[in-house]
C-alpha cells in the first residue's frame, strides 16, 4: 500500500512521509504570498491540520501536491485577511486612544486652571460652564443675587485669561 492510501486510513507516519515531499514547496509558496516567516509558519501549521483532517476528501491521489499547495494558498489569504482586520482594529484603537488622551489632557489642564480660582469663582464657573445652569438658577442654588453670579463669572473669565497669558509667557 502507498503512503496516501495509508494516510487516508489514518496512518500518521504515512501522512508525515507525504508531507516531507511537499514541505519545501509549501514553505516557498507561503513566503511568496506572505513575506513573513511567522505568518508562513502559521499558514503551514493550518495547512497541515486541514490536510490531515480532510485527506479522505482527496479524490485523485496524483494531485496530492497540488491539493496541498491550494490549501496553503487559501490559508495564506486567510492570514492576510486577518492581518488587515487586526491592522484596522489597531488603527482605530490608536485613533481613539489619541482622542481620549487629548480629552484627558484638556480636562486635566482645565481642572488645574479651575483649582487656581477662588472657591466662589470656581463654583459659579463650574455650574455655568460644566453643568450648563443658567445665571438665574445659579442665583437660586447659591442664594446670591443674579448680579453677583454675573460679576463672579466675569471675574473668573478674567482670572482664567490672566493665568493663560502667564503660562504662555513661561513656556
Amino acid at each position: 500500500m502507498d503512503n496516501l492510501t495509508l494516510a487516508r486510513k489514518g496512518d500518521k507516519d504515512a501522512f508525515l512521509k507525504l508531507i516531507q515531499n511537499v514541505k519545501t514547496k509549501l514553505y516557498k509558496t507561503g513566503m511568496a504570498i506572505l513575506k513573513n516567516d511567522d505568518d508562513v509558519c502559521d499558514a503551514l501549521q493550518e495547512t497541515l491540520i486541514n490536510a490531515y483532517k480532510k485527506i479522505d476528501t482527496l479524490n485523485n491521489p496524483e494531485y496530492f501536491n497540488t491539493w496541498m499547495v491550494r490549501i496553503m494558498i487559501n490559508n495564506c489569504y486567510e492570514i492576510i485577511r486577518k492581518n488587515k482586520k487586526e491592522a484596522l482594529k489597531t488603527e482605530k484603537l490608536q485613533q481613539n486612544s489619541n482622542y481620549f488622551y487629548d480629552l484627558y489632557c484638556e480636562k486635566a489642564d482645565l481642572e488645574i486652571l479651575l483649582n487656581k480660582l477662588e472657591e466662589d469663582l470656581r463654583m459659579v464657573t463650574v455650574l455655568f460652564y460644566y453643568d450648563d445652569i443658567q445665571v438665574k438658577d445659579i442665583s437660586k442654588i447659591l442664594k446670591i443675587p443674579e448680579g453677583t453670579v454675573k460679576s463672579r463669572l466675569s471675574r473668573a473669565r478674567k482670572k482664567i485669561s490672566e493665568i493663560y497669558k502667564l503660562e504662555d509667557t513661561e513656556s
